[in-house]
């Protein structure tokens, strides 16, 4: 640890890596190499203090030789880093949107240390995992802000961690992190920001599942999100996919009518045809507003999290708006927001249901949404989730562009 500190401080380090901050509680960085100290006095308190050092020095010595003969196993992360960690993690910090897979994990026991959004920020229910730990976490130290703000390498390396986890670094980052910390770093991978890709998480599950001991947890959710894909693709067969416009999209904050994904989960698995598609983009992207009337789609969607801004934005713009057939026609409706500090595959997994449910009535008569929610909330964050939801956002249901909120179906 003595060369990490004496060649970079965390300054140097800030401007190397934007995407990585650091910060050090002593306000210079890492600091450099300490000042010899001189001895003064008498003989004795010379030889006491010799034996002191000597004797801490044996301390070291025998932490160094405990923790070199420690069994240990290597990984290989969703960076295709190798990583070598003790072979029984017992203590772990979460960062950069990790918590959430630690949660889903039901290792949440494990951790030594937080963001400070998991425990300080106002609670929220756009992201039910935090929901689930918040009680927990107000009890942990903080290590830093999160969302790439900086971390507090002091604090982590007080603390001990078997592990540093992540699910927002590159491989230039994590090696950093971990060269200046003396901890490993996983890297995770949620399959792109602000997309859903399950197969992806899978790997993910049965990665972490492995690392923490969690494998027959991993196994369970593996389950559970296969079985959501499989109940879905059987009730749509044979459906023609109906023109669908999604828009207020939130991608690191809240936006308009005019944000919009074109690999939105919920439209890629309900039986949907994305209009974004045919910009040929993939992801998240703006579109002019022009555009969405040559589309003119028959529904449109709304993220409940930018509902606020498309009601303003229809009272400032009455002749676009009722412009638009899904507008006439009372064919607006909000979803729930599943991006929030990375993906919420519970809700992302909920919406997908009652669009399905909302596309092809017939075809789920038997669901009710709400407590669809409720289900896949408990199965991955052990909680409902459905009623702070609609508190917060509205819920499910059309979306009124005059004043109010939606009304949950």
């Amino acid at each position: 640890m003595e060369t990490a500190y004496e060649e970079l401080s965390v300054n140097e380090a800030i401007n190397l890596l934007p995407g990585l901050n650091m910060e050090s509680t002593d306000g210079r960085g890492l600091g450099g190499k300490q000042s010899t100290m001189r001895s003064r006095g008498v003989k004795g308190v010379v030889m006491q203090r010799l034996g002191i050092a000597v004797s801490s020095l044996a301390l070291l010595l025998c932490s160094a030789t405990l923790a070199l003969a420690a069994p240990e196993r290597t990984v290989v992360d969703q960076l295709g880093r190798r990583v070598t960690l003790p072979a029984k993690v017992q203590r772990i910090i979460p960062l950069g949107g990790a918590t959430r897979f630690v949660v889903y994990l039901q290792a949440f026991d494990l951790v030594v240390g937080v963001e400070a959004m998991e425990n300080r920020q106002p609670l929220s229910s756009g992201r039910p995992y935090n929901l689930a730990i918040r009680s927990r976490a107000a009890h942990l130290p903080v290590v830093g802000e999160g969302r790439q703000k900086p971390v507090n390498v002091e604090a982590i390396i007080a603390l001990r961690p078997d592990l540093l986890i992540t699910a927002e670094a590159d491989r230039t980052q994590a090696d950093f992190l971990s060269r200046i910390t003396g901890v490993p770093v996983l890297v995770l991978d949620y399959g792109g920001m602000g997309v859903l890709k399950p197969e992806r998480v899978k790997e993910t599950f049965r990665l972490l599942g492995s690392v923490l001991q969690r494998e027959k947890r991993a196994r369970h959710l593996i389950a559970v999100l296969t079985s959501q894909q499989r109940g879905l693709e059987r009730r749509l067969a044979g459906v023609k996919a109906i023109p669908v416009y999604v828009g207020a999209v939130s991608q690191r904050g809240t936006h308009g009518i005019t944000s919009t994904d074109a690999d939105y989960y919920p439209l890629e698995v309900a039986g949907a045809l994305n209009l974004s598609k045919q910009l040929k983009k993939g992801g998240h992207t703006y579109i002019d507003k022009e555009q969405l009337l040559v589309w003119n789609p028959a529904v449109i969607l709304v993220d409940a999290a930018g509902a606020e801004m498309v009601r303003q934005d229809a009272a400032r713009n009455h002749d676009f708006f009722n412009r638009l057939a899904a507008v006439r026609s009372s064919q607006i409706y909000q979803t729930l927001p599943y991006n929030n500090y990375h993906t919420n595959i519970e809700i992302a997994l909920a919406n997908s249901w009652y669009v399905a449910k909302l596309l092809h009535p017939k075809r789920f008569s038997d669901i009710d949404p709400a407590k669809k929610s409720d289900e896949l909330c408990r199965s991955f964050v052990g909680i409902p989730c459905y009623e702070q939801l609609r508190r917060e956002y509205g819920g499910f249901g059309p979306l009124q562009l005059n004043s109010g909120t939606a009304n949950a179906r």
